[in-house]
């Protein structure tokens, strides 16, 4: 009998220490979820700037890579080309055998002897011909649609140890003498299409 009335197990009433216990235990674990909260808030922005950080590099390489030298950058090649960027195209570049379309200036000891700048039409040639001096084709060649650049051109890229004569207008030019050129790229055959796929506005 005395055993019919004890409680199962079950039913026991928890000693008061493990209700104490247990109840700091949930107490703990509360807060340590709390302070775990503001670290995981931190550490997913960290990571959303750090992402974005990289989309931003990223991106700007992309650009960068898809234009020429900056401004007021000058350059020299190894035949001797001098070229000072004076306005920084986004288009693409011609290649030989392109009809491209140019705007220039032409030179000598400060002699202007051609400009093409003040006749109603561009100045058009064939990438690669011998249509032009070699050092202006030269530069088109490294050119895109829109650059604007000022050339100092070695004799050997211009009119040689021979020269050119006077003719009405324009300056006797001595062999051996340096040319200096103002040339714009303004277009060529497929270039729109090409400047409209370079800005992501073809399919």
């Amino acid at each position: 009998l005395a055993d019919a009335f004890m409680p199962t197990p079950a039913l026991r009433p928890t000693p008061a220490p493990a209700r104490a216990a247990a109840a700091s235990s949930s107490a703990l674990s509360s807060l340590n979820m709390q302070d775990a909260m503001p670290r995981r808030s931190a550490f997913s922005q960290a990571a959303g700037v750090a992402a974005a950080s990289w989309f931003a590099a990223t991106t700007g390489a992309k650009a960068a890579a898809t234009l020429g030298p900056a401004v007021g950058t000058t350059s020299k090649t190894e035949s001797g080309l001098q070229y000072t960027v004076v306005t920084q195209g986004k288009g693409p570049k011609p290649r030989v055998g392109d009809l491209v379309a140019i705007r220039f200036t032409a030179s000598y000891n400060g002699k202007e002897f051609d400009n093409t700048f003040k006749t109603q039409n561009s100045y058009y040639y064939r990438v690669g011909s011998e249509s032009v001096i070699a050092g202006l084709d030269q530069a088109v060649r490294m050119m895109r649609v829109g650059d604007k650049w000022d050339l100092k051109i070695p004799s050997n890229l211009a009119f040689g140890d021979k020269g050119i004569k006077s003719s009405p207008g324009k300056p006797k030019i001595p062999g051996g003498a340096e040319i200096e050129y103002t040339v714009l790229l303004e277009t060529f055959p497929g270039a729109e299409e090409e400047i409209l796929d370079l800005n992501g506005l073809q399919e």
